[in-house]
């Protein structure tokens, strides 16, 4: 069952030389052979659902599984819910009917075009997130963010005290990655956010999620007027503080959430994790996966390599810290393939306002699957308290934080201006002392 047509193949000649050892490669690995793709997907639905998205692993073995797999599951789900409805188990049939959703979210991810299979998925995946939320835990409702002459597609969620009580809630507004979509970014109950009393808006930008069958395209040059409608929209809302929005992203959403910062003062703190500062994406795009160069053809709407190059020649952090003195939070493996150290620490030496680095030695984009991220801050709580450390008022303080492979988190003050050396997480000496100093284990 092809996914896309043969020709789209041929828009990237790598991917098309390519194509029958991404085949081989996920039949020897299994799904996860780029990245933790089924783990990250299962994270936000409830725990009796995990265990059939993970079994995934075992039936998917091409590229061309994933939704085929994925949409039989989903189905299942959405059935199952239907008949959870009926018996007036709402509970019940919110919790499947958001494992639904994230799996037609899922489904989605191999398709590089707005095929028929991918606008019908899209509806699916709407259909079922909007039957969640009946029987949701707290408040949640889509709303539209303006963009030129369109809209982004979001929802908002709002934690259970916000009722009643005008003016009172802090918002992160929340972005996910390339691969991401607005449903995934919220746990289907007892979400880390909604606990801390904050709401989220939850949205898709341009090229992402739901805006890429609307066919609203990225463009680097565009983003910061979203960072602009998404806090005018937060900000209006009766139950938010509109001195206390903040912006939030993941992976390819660290560099979206960055740009957002530099172009809209009024957001109070930005954390970003798993850093996409790599200039132009240019190694993602060259030396990993080729799924990822057809994935932002798409997002782009180009048709070929020199289209897409020329379009993401301003895809870059330079010049953006100078623009950010609001709290600023990365998060970023040591040994993340996607981005090198230097262009995150440059970024961070730009930045005006108070700024923290937690740098997880020898882990990978994410760094949860090494000891440093396994045993030191677990990184999306971490990300979670110290926006909830902004909105309470507490000040932030520039530092870096090195987390060494056994969980001990090596705190410094950032100082004037701070480098990275290669093969050392903190300096060259500290490799040949002994003692928690060193930083390794």
């Amino acid at each position: 069952m092809p996914l896309n047509p043969h020709a789209l193949a041929h828009r990237d000649p790598r991917f098309a030389d390519q194509r029958w050892l991404l085949d081989l490669v996920i039949g020897l690995l299994g799904p996860e052979w780029d990245q933790d793709r089924l783990h990250y997907l299962s994270a936000p639905v409830s725990a009796d659902h995990k265990g059939a998205i993970l079994g995934l692993e075992k039936s998917i073995r091409k590229l061309d599984d994933f939704t085929r797999e994925m949409v039989k599951l989903a189905r299942h789900f959405e059935r199952r819910g239907a008949g959870q409805e009926r018996s007036g188990h709402a509970v019940s049939a919110s919790d499947d009917y958001f494992t639904a959703a994230i799996l037609y979210g899922g489904a989605q991810w191999p398709i590089f075009t707005n095929s028929e299979l991918n606008v019908v998925l899209e509806q699916k995946k709407f259909d079922c997130y909007t039957a969640y939320t009946a029987g949701a835990d707290h408040h949640v409702e889509p709303v539209e963010i303006p963009y030129g002459d369109q809209s982004l597609a979001g929802w908002l969620h709002l934690p259970a005290e916000s009722a009643g009580r005008p003016g009172t809630v802090p918002c992160v507004v929340m972005l996910s990655g390339m691969d991401g979509f607005k449903e995934m970014n919220v746990f289907a109950s007892a979400d880390r956010y909604l606990r801390r009393g904050m709401a989220v808006l939850s949205f898709d930008g341009p090229g992402q999620g739901t805006s890429l069958v609307r066919e609203i395209w990225y463009d680097p040059d565009d983003y910061g007027q979203v960072g602009t409608a998404a806090y005018d929209l937060v900000a209006a809302r009766p139950e938010i503080d509109p001195g206390r929005v903040m912006l939030c992203g993941v992976s390819q959403g660290s560099f979206w959430a960055t740009q957002m910062a530099a172009a809209e003062p009024r957001y109070a703190a930005c954390a970003v994790m798993f850093t996409c500062f790599d200039p132009g994406n240019t190694t993602m795009l060259t030396t990993h996966s080729p799924t990822f160069r057809q994935r932002f053809m798409y997002m782009t709407g180009t048709s070929s390599v020199a289209e897409l190059e020329a379009k993401l020649t301003t895809m870059t952090v330079a010049g953006l810290g100078e623009r950010i003195s609001m709290p600023y939070l990365v998060v970023m493996g040591e040994d993340d393939p996607l981005c090198d150290p230097v262009d995150t620490y440059n970024h961070l030496n730009e930045v005006r306002g108070p700024k923290e680095l937690l740098f997880y030695v020898g882990e990978h984009h994410a760094p949860v699957t090494r000891t440093a991220g396994r045993l030191g801050p677990a990184v999306f709580l971490a990300v979670a308290d110290w926006l909830a450390d902004r909105a309470a008022g507490r000040p932030a303080t520039s530092r870096h934080v090195t987390i060494d492979s056994l969980g001990r988190s090596h705190i410094e003050p950032w100082g004037e201006h701070r480098h990275y050396t290669y093969g050392a997480p903190l300096d060259p000496q500290t490799l040949f002392k002994d003692g928690p100093e060193t930083g390794l284990a």
